[in-house]
Parts: structure tokens; sequence; C-alpha cells
């Protein structure tokens, strides 16, 4: 109306009737307490509350639009935020390949990742300092929902000379005698290992735990023991000769590995395509090229 120039010309340009914006104005003017308008008859005028009133709802309006053009940029992906939290051997050797793939379609979406034991997956997502986090082994959990997306197989790996690999094909006892090093408690790498030894009637005795996959590698390639790890933490080490693929009955396993959120969050425009995204076949091609050891 303001804008307008006067009630009819704000009417008109409402659509409404006169009358109609007419008692909307003595409405309003009820509720704040004050009159709005001045009693003028030869030009629109406002009170003091009426110019206060007509910036409020300037800055109600502006906010209202740029609210609306944000939310369709989120719709659009060309704003937003996808922050992943993944076990320490997807989020090393898996996870960047995915996301430096969704960057290339979304350059525009904020990426974080960060790299955790698998203990911690859960109270990120929970806590809510994640929107979706990758591990293998599962909880029982009513809270989190997930969905399996890509197979992880899991081998045993000694040096090239060490004493098993003359004996080949070896029984998965002959392991702990090898000595066997696994990753720290918690993580789910070991978790799969001992679930692989226990279904054998084995317990799990590890000679040393290390909670880096780099550091294991290193000790098994030392010729200090054996190790049951995922086929994508050793494939440079695999290639290059610096470890040996024992062949073991019962070996390989294949586990996969789940994308992970909360049952009690909603996911943005921005995570519902990241979740899409893994569920995809193109990002998996750059898997085949190991880049470098941790």
């Amino acid at each position: 109306m303001v804008d307008e120039g006067g009630v009819t010309r704000g009417a008109e340009a409402l659509a409404l009737s006169q009358s109609a914006v007419t008692h909307q104005l003595q409405t309003l003017a009820r509720g704040v307490g004050q009159p709005l308008l001045e009693p003028s008859r030869r030009r629109l005028a406002l009170t003091p509350a009426g110019e206060l009133m007509y910036e409020c709802a300037g800055r109600a309006l502006s906010v209202v639009n740029e609210t609306g053009e944000m939310l369709q940029e989120l719709v659009g992906l060309t704003r937003g935020t996808v922050r992943v939290v993944g076990d320490s051997t997807i989020g090393i050797y898996v996870l960047p390949d995915a996301l430096a793939a969704f960057h290339r379609l979304h350059p525009q979406i904020r990426l974080t990742l960060e790299v955790v034991n698998r203990s911690q997956v859960r109270e990120s997502l929970l806590v809510g300092s994640a929107d979706i986090g990758v591990a293998g082994k599962l909880w029982e959990d009513d809270l989190l929902r997930n969905e399996p997306f890509l197979e992880n197989e899991l081998v045993c790996v000694s040096a090239p000379d060490h004493p098993l690999v003359a004996k080949e094909p070896v029984r998965l006892a002959d392991l702990l005698e090898g000595p066997l090093l696994l990753r720290e408690p918690g993580s789910g790498t070991r978790e799969s290992a001992e679930a692989i030894l226990r279904q054998a009637g084995l317990e799990p005795a590890p000679a040393m735990q290390l909670a880096s996959n780099g550091a294991l590698k290193r000790m098994v390639a030392g010729g200090l023991g054996v190790s049951i790890l995922s086929t994508y933490a050793v494939r440079l080490e695999l290639e290059s000769g610096h470890l040996h693929q024992l062949q073991v009955e019962g070996l390989p396993v294949k586990r996969a590995w789940h994308m992970i959120w909360s049952r009690d969050r909603s996911l943005s425009p921005a995570v519902q395509a990241f979740r899409e995204h893994l569920r995809g076949q193109d990002w998996r091609g750059a898997l085949a090229e190991p880049l470098g050891s941790e």
C-alpha cells in the first residue's frame, strides 16, 4: 500500500477490495495499539508507529525471500554441507575417492571427512557431529539406519619370505603361530578378524595389536607376523611385492561396508544426494588405482 502510494492502488496490487484492505489496516492498528496512518485526506502518510511497522515488515519480507532462495539452492544442490565419518580402513582407502567424485558433480557442496575408530562412528552420528557414517560390522541399534553399499574382502597377508608361505595352503589355526598381529580393540577390521577365527572354533590371541593399518603392514612386511586386513588396505603392498597374500583355508571372507545415518534426523538434499552417490557405480573405478599407503 505504501509502495503503491495509496489504499486504492494497494488494494488493486493485492487483488483485494479497498474495504478489505482498510479493514486489515484497522485490525493491525488495534493489535499494535497505535494508529498507523496520519488522518489526512490529501496524501497517504504513516505515523511513527506505521513507519516502524513498514520498516520491520520490509526486513521480514527480505528474510522470507532470502530464505526461499536458499531453500531453492539446497534443493538444487548449489548449497549445503555433507559431513561424513568413516572407520579407519574405508575412511583412508575408499571414501576419499567417493568424495572426490561427488565434488566433481556438485562443487558448491561443502564436504568434510572424519576418520575414526569404528566405535566412534556411532557416537558421531548420534550427537549430530556427522550426517552420514560408513562402517563394516554394525551395531544392534534402533537409533540408526543402515544400508550395505560396498563389498569388503578380508585376506591374510604375510611377508613374502614368511615360513607359512612354504606350507600353503595353511589352516586358520596356523595363523595363531604366525604370530597373529591385529588392529586395536574397537576396530571394525579387528572385530571381523576375530569373528572369522571364532567361527572356526579358535580364540583370537594376537601377539601384538596396533591402531594403524600402516604400522601393522610394516610389522608384517618386516616378518614379525601375519595379519587379516581388507584388500583395499593392502592392494599397493601386494602389487609391489612387499606383502604376500597367504593362502588360508576359509579365506578370503567377504563382508560389506554400510552407510549409516540417524533414524531421528532429517537428511538434507545434499546428504540424500551423497547417499545416492554411494549407491552408484561411477565413482568406484578409481578404487582400482592405489595412490598410497597409510
